[in-house]
C-alpha cells in the first residue's frame, strides 16, 4: 500500500510540471486520440499462455482458452481503439517433456493460429515447458527439444505468415534459458538455435533473451548472426536495481550489442511487473529515456500487458511535442501533430509510442511520366518509426482506372522494404533519411487519368489477399487509402497516359 501511494502521488507531481512545461513550450493542448494505423509485424502487443495438452492458462487455471486470448485482452487492457495486430504467445509443451508431441496437440494450436488470421493477428511466438519460474526445472532434455522441433517444422512453416517473429524459448524458466539442466550445455543451446534458423526462411529474424548469449553460440552459417535479435523482458530504462545483466542499460555492454545490429533484427520488450518483489517495478521510469532506448535499438514491438497499471498508465498521461522530441533526438513527422487548425498539440507518449514502434511510412513526393510506352516514376518516403520493416513485404505500382477498376500491378523487384531505416545519425544527431524509389517501366494502358498506387502484401502466399496484413503508409495530402476484398491501396499520385 506504500508503495502505491508513493507512487500515485509522484504520478501527480510529474503531472503538474508536465502541464506547467507544456505551457512554458506554447502548446495549447493534446490532440484528440485518432485511430492509428493498423499494420502487422508492429506496434503494442498482447500476451496469451496456454498449455498446448488442455488449452488452460498456467497461471489462471479456471480460464481456458478462447479465455486469455485476443479479444479478453483487448478489454481488460483499454486497448480496443489501438488497433493491436500482436500477440505474444507462449506455448507450453510442459506435458510432453517425455514423449512426442501428438496430432491432437497440433490440431488444438492449429485452431489459435487460425483464430489469430480471423482476428489479422500476428504471434511472436515461444515455446516452453517451465512455467514455474525461478528454482524450478521443467525436465527439458537436448533429446525431447530436438524431437520437438522436429515435429514442429511443418507446422510452423505452414503458420510461417502468422508469426511476426519466433523467439528461441524451450530452456529454462518461461523459455528464457535459465534455471534449466541445460542451462550450461552450450551445445544443446547451439543446436537449438540452428535448427530454429533452418526452419524459418533467412528473410525472417528469431529473438534471444541475452545478448551474451548470443555472443557464446557456434552457427552453422554465419551469416545468421544479424537474424537474431533480441526480447528484452525486463524492460526498465536501466533504472531498476536489478537492471544490470538482465535489462540492457544505456552505456554497458549489452546495450552496445544490441546497438550495433538492432537496424536489421526484430526488436521487442516487456516492463516487469508492478509487483511488491525484489524483481518487481514499482517505481515509475523515465519516459524520455525509454523514449530514446527505443530508438537506439529500433524496437518493433512493446508489450502492454505488464506493468499496465502503473508505467503504462503514465504514458498515457505524460505529454510528448515537437521540441521535447527535438531536445532527446526522436525523429517524427511534425504533420503528427498538426491540428485541424493547423496549429502544433501534444500527444500523449503512450500513443506516440503506439504509433512508432517499427515502421511508419511517410510520403515525401512522387512523379509519374509517359514516355511513349515507358513510364517513368520517382516515389519519395521517409520512415518516421523506431524501426524498418522486419520482415519480407514486396512492394508493388498499382493502376486504377477512373471508374475504380484496378487495370495492371508491377512489383518492383529490385525494392527491399527492409532497407527503409528510419534515420541516419550525423554529428550525435538523429536524423531522418529520405528514401527514392525511381526507375521506367514498360507499361500498356488505354488512354486515360490512372490513380498510382503502393501495395505491400505479406510475403507468404497465404497472406497476399488478405488485406488485413497490407502495409498501410501514413494518410495526408498525397496519400489516401483505397480499399477492396483483396487488398488495401496506398494511392500516391496520378497518372497521365
Amino acid at each position: 500500500m506504500k508503495n502505491i501511494k508513493y507512487c500515485l502521488a509522484l504520478l501527480v507531481y510529474l503531472l503538474i510540471g508536465n502541464i506547467v512545461e507544456l505551457k512554458s513550450q506554447n502548446i495549447s493542448g493534446r490532440l484528440e486520440p485518432a485511430i492509428p494505423l493498423r499494420n502487422p509485424d508492429r506496434g503494442f502487443h498482447l500476451e496469451s499462455n496456454y498449455f498446448v495438452h488442455n488449452y488452460l492458462i498456467p497461471f489462471n487455471r479456471s480460464e481456458t482458452y478462447p479465455g486469455g486470448f485476443v479479444d479478453e485482452r483487448l478489454k481488460r487492457f483499454g486497448a480496443e481503439k489501438d488497433s493491436i495486430t500482436l500477440t505474444q504467445l507462449y506455448l507450453y509443451l510442459s506435458d510432453y517433456v517425455d514423449r512426442d508431441i501428438p496430432q491432437e496437440a497440433f490440431e488444438r494450436m492449429q485452431v489459435i493460429f487460425d483464430n489469430l488470421e480471423a482476428k489479422g493477428f500476428k504471434a511472436i511466438l515461444r515455446f516452453a515447458y517451465n512455467y514455474t519460474g525461478l528454482n524450478t526445472s521443467g525436465g527439458e532434455t537436448e533429446a525431447i527439444i530436438s524431437r520437438h522441433l522436429e515435429q514442429l517444422r511443418p507446422f510452423l512453416r505452414k503458420n510461417l505468415g502468422l508469426i511476426a517473429t519466433c523467439q528461441m524459448g524451450f530452456i529454462g524458466a518461461w523459455g528464457e534459458w535459465h534455471n534449466s539442466p541445460l542451462s550450461k550445455n552450450q551445445e544443446a543451446k547451439n543446436k537449438l538455435v540452428n535448427t530454429l534458423l533452418d526452419i524459418f526462411p533467412k528473410e525472417y529474424c528469431l529473438q534471444m533473451r541475452y545478448p551474451r548469449q548470443k555472443e557464446l553460440l557456434t552457427l552453422d552459417h554465419p551469416d545468421d548472426w544479424k537474424r537474431i535479435g533480441f526480447s528484452n523482458d525486463y524492460f526498465t530504462a536501466g533504472e531498476h536495481s536489478h537492471a544490470p545483466e538482465n535489462d540492457f542499460v544505456p552505456g554497458d555492454e549489452n546495450y552496445e550489442m544490441v546497438l550495433k545490429d538492432a537496424s536489421g533484427f526484430f526488436m521487442s520488450g516487456e516492463i516487469p511487473y508492478a509487483e511488491n518483489t525484489e524483481w518487481g517495478l514499482h517505481d515509475l521510469i523515465s519516459v524520455d529515456h525509454s523514449l530514446q532506448i527505443l530508438r537506439d535499438h529500433h524496437y518493433s514491438a512493446f508489450d502492454i500487458t505488464q506493468n499496465n497499471e502503473l508505467n503504462i498508465r503514465h504514458w498515457k498521461n505524460y505529454e510528448v511535442y515537437p521540441q521535447k522530441l527535438d531536445s532527446l533526438g526522436i525523429p517524427y513527422d511534425i504533420g503528427y501533430f498538426r491540428g485541424k487548425n493547423g496549429n502544433v498539440l501534444s500527444r500523449s507518449a503512450y500513443d506516440f509510442i503506439r504509433d512508432h514502434l517499427g515502421y511508419r511510412l511517410n510520403l515525401v513526393s512522387s512523379s509519374f511520366e509517359r514516355h511513349k510506352n515507358t513510364l517513368s516514376y520517382s516515389i519519395c518516403l521517409k520512415n518516421t518509426g523506431f524501426a524498418t520493416v522486419v520482415n519480407p513485404h514486396p512492394v508493388y505500382l498499382v493502376f486504377i482506372s477512373e471508374e475504380g477498376k484496378i487495370v495492371l500491378e508491377m512489383k518492383l523487384s529490385n525494392i527491399n522494404s527492409k532497407d527503409w531505416q528510419p534515420y541516419r545519425i550525423v554529428s550525435g544527431k538523429y536524423e531522418t533519411i529520405t528514401h527514392r524509389m525511381e526507375g521506367k517501366l514498360p507499361v500498356s494502358l488505354v488512354e486515360g487519368i490512372y490513380r498510382v498506387a503502393i501495395w505491400m502484401p505479406d510475403a507468404q502466399s497465404s497472406l497476399v489477399h488478405h488485406p488485413t496484413y497490407d502495409i498501410k503508409w501514413v494518410e495526408n495530402q498525397g496519400v489516401k487509402h483505397m480499399y477492396n476484398e483483396k487488398a488495401v491501396l496506398n494511392i500516391v499520385g496520378l497518372l497521365k497516359w
